[in-house]
């Protein structure tokens, strides 16, 4: 057998040797930008320090804002900051439920008890990946504040039956849109019709600075509040105009303002989303057809209201194709021919981590379930969110999109080759050590 042939796991030579730009990547005229913030802080400290607002990172707030049709924006220091800020503004406090996903990056839920609030966990809907509305409102209960939507790889949640659950609740919609900046649903973008709504604008993300988040939102008091949580007395003082909330003015605060710098860059960077944004979607496309009957994998099946912007790129394994063969040695022998792929992103669903599962949180002795008349019954098992376990446990197949926000043929069709070469040897494959 030729190395050609061969896989690679076992001594082959390796199908992918061409690799996607590198990202972030930051073009000349965004490293411009930083370099002329740098020069107007000589003169004009909002664009050194953003603590009393103004400057750069106003203006980022401003096109963002208008990016989405929203009336206020906000930037901070990342997007955990902004979810614990949109868990404040909410009124999520001590004790309090905030129904959510077990599905995603761990930092979607854990600002919930940052905020004091206790996680109540529904399932996700397997053909989308996020909250299946159907799971939501059994779940609600005198104590339940708000309900905590992520759009985990760029998916959009089925946002309309989720928002009327909250309606005939009276609960606020709180979004994380850190990996979907971009991402449409119906037509419009998410972040668009949540009551709060945050972005992650980290190194890894669609509109990737370093570091950095955002929070979108329509209504003034939750503006204020989200304002008064986290950002510099400097700035509160002149923004807030609610009398109780003004009175509440302090230094007594979470500093989660942007740093100026981060904000010059993203609002250059803003320039190309959309650009980088439409070779997300062509390239995921492309890889979806290329990958069109390979045995093992499946693309979702995603309804025709989600346009996703694609920060990874979700699959299903299909067992069933390949009798015998595992996932992990699907996984390990792709791998070693150099495909960006792994078995998964969420990994342990977040309902059955430590944390959750001995009630261990920084607040100590118990709390928030303590700060809950019924915390004792809110445990959280093996079986309560089955569709995710399952995608954890057996099905998740993820390959990055991170730097695929140019033209990637090359990288796409020496993955699809490595594809067909590893699955036209499924004798060989059953062999592969894990």
């Amino acid at each position: 057998m030729s190395k050609h042939s061969e896989l690679a796991v076992f001594g082959g030579e390796k199908s992918v040797t061409a690799s996607g730009p590198r990202w972030p990547y930051f073009s000349d005229e965004e490293i411009e930008a930083v370099h002329q913030c740098l020069l107007r802080s000589r003169t004009d400290g909002r664009d050194a320090c953003t603590a009393a607002g103004g400057g750069t990172a106003e203006k980022l707030e401003l096109r963002f804002a208008k990016s989405l049709g929203r009336r206020h924006a906000i930037s901070t220091c990342g997007g955990g900051p902004a979810l614990h800020a949109a868990c404040m503004a909410a009124g999520v406090e001590l004790g309090d439920e905030v129904i959510t996903t077990p599905y995603s990056w761990g930092q979607t839920v854990s600002c919930i008890p940052q905020a004091g609030g206790i996680p109540i966990f529904a399932d996700i809907h397997p053909d989308t990946l996020t909250l299946d509305p159907e799971r939501i409102e059994p779940l609600v209960t005198e104590r339940t504040k708000a309900i905590l939507v992520a759009h985990i790889f760029g998916l959009p949640a089925d946002m309309d039956p989720i928002l009327a659950v909250a309606e005939r609740h009276g609960l606020l919609v709180i979004e994380d849109c850190a990996q979907a900046q971009g991402s449409r649903y119906k037509g419009t973008p998410v972040g668009t019709r949540a009551h709060l709504s945050c972005f992650s604008i980290g190194s890894g993300k669609n509109l990737a600075t370093g570091d950095g988040g955002m929070l979108a939102v329509d209504d003034d008091r939750l503006w204020q509040m989200a304002l008064l949580a986290g950002m510099h007395p400097g700035r509160t003082r002149r923004e807030i105009t609610d009398p109780d909330l003004k009175d509440r003015i302090d230094s007594l605060i979470y500093t989660y303002r942007i740093n100026a710098f981060t904000a010059a860059l993203a609002l250059k960077q803003m320039d190309r989303l959309e650009e980088m944004n439409a070779w997300r979607r062509r390239n995921a496309a492309t890889l979806r057809q290329a990958l069109h009957g390979v045995p093992g994998i499946r693309p979702l099946d995603l309804p025709d209201t989600l346009d996703p912007a694609w920060h990874m790129v979700p699959w299903t394994f299909a067992p069933d194709e390949l009798p015998g063969i595992s996932r992990a040695q699907y996984v390990a022998a792709l791998r070693a021919e150099g495909v960006p792929i792994s078995t998964g992103y969420v990994g342990t669903p977040i309902h059955l981590r430590r944390t959750f599962q001995r009630k261990e949180w920084w607040l100590g002795n118990g709390y928030p379930w303590a700060a809950n008349p019924r915390g004792d019954q809110i445990v959280y098992r093996q079986g309560d969110c089955p569709v995710a376990e399952q995608r954890c446990a057996e099905l998740d197949l993820i390959m990055g999109g991170g730097s695929w926000w140019n033209d990637v043929t090359p990288l796409l069709d020496q993955i699809a080759d490595a594809f067909h070469k590893v699955t036209a040897q499924p004798e060989r494959l059953a062999r592969v050590q894990t």
